[in-house]
């Protein structure tokens, strides 16, 4: 790898949860949302990779440490597999897989949390990485349904038929709501020109604002340098794969992904 041998670049910031003064103790499902805006805000462009950090060591208030530490090893072992996983899904390169570690820090008040990221390709994770059978095996399926995040994903060919199954996008927010484009090809450009496979009248979307493509079977959603971003279920994106039933924003306008059933 021609990055570096060895990289420490390290980033703090100090994240206040949304709650108010009086927060409560901190619970596993926000730092594993923390962590997944510091992978994003820290991520490195090569000429041929998008890298992010693959060490995080995660600061907290003894009272909080207190009660995440009872959770164990498998807890940071499951915030390590959060973090690859939502890398990956965006094309992003880790280093190495990825380490979580958690410590006290006593200058933390309750409920927040100081998150320092570093790129060191020196690091052994203890963990491995598990192949998707779904994945390798999909030219052996006729129809299999994956259960990816909590959502349902279904193949989209059906090997008996030969058919494939078109996938669509619904406006649910803005101009033209309640229209349906289907996707005939196995991409489509989504923009506020006439060039593009679906067309879309809001002012705060750029001329070529993102692609729906389909990769191993899969969709993805891409965004093409766009001024205001793409937002898939409330997170920003630059790749990042969809599922039916997904809500991808772009200006003012909200879109929901779906595929024939």
């Amino acid at each position: 790898m021609n990055l570096l041998t060895k990289i420490e670049l390290v980033a703090e910031f100090l994240i206040t949860f949304l709650f108010k003064k009086s927060t409560g103790p901190i619970q596993p499902v926000q730092v594993a949302r923390e962590l997944i805006k510091s992978m994003l805000k820290n991520k490195q462009v090569s000429i041929s990779h998008v890298y992010v950090p693959n060490v995080y060591r995660v600061d907290v208030s003894p009272e909080d440490y207190s009660i995440l530490e009872s959770f164990g090893e498998t807890f940071l072992i499951e915030l390590a597999k959060y973090v690859y996983d939502e890398g990956s899904k965006q094309g992003y390169t880790f280093l190495t897989r990825p380490v979580v570690e958690l410590k006290p820090e006593p200058n933390i008040e309750a409920g927040n949390v100081l998150i320092k990221v570093e790129f060191n390709d020196s690091i052994v994770a203890n963990w491995q990485i598990e192949e998707d059978k779904e994945y390798k095996d999909t030219e052996e399926l006729e129809k299999t349904t994956v259960l990816v995040d909590s959502v349902k994903m279904l193949n989209f060919t059906e090997k008996k038929s030969g058919r494939k199954k078109r996938a669509y996008l619904e406006i649910i927010k803005g101009d033209l709501e309640g229209k349906i484009f289907y996707i005939d090809n196995e991409e489509a450009l989504i923009g506020r020109t006439e060039e593009c496979d679906v067309e879309v009248n809001d002012l705060e979307v750029s001329r070529r604002h993102f692609r729906l493509f389909v990769e191993n079977n899969r969709w993805f959603v891409q965004d093409l340098g766009s001024t205001n971003g793409t937002y898939v279920n409330k997170l920003r994106v630059d790749r990042y794969i969809v599922n039916p039933g997904d809500k991808i924003k772009v200006g003012q306008t909200l879109f929901r992904f779906n595929v024939e059933k």
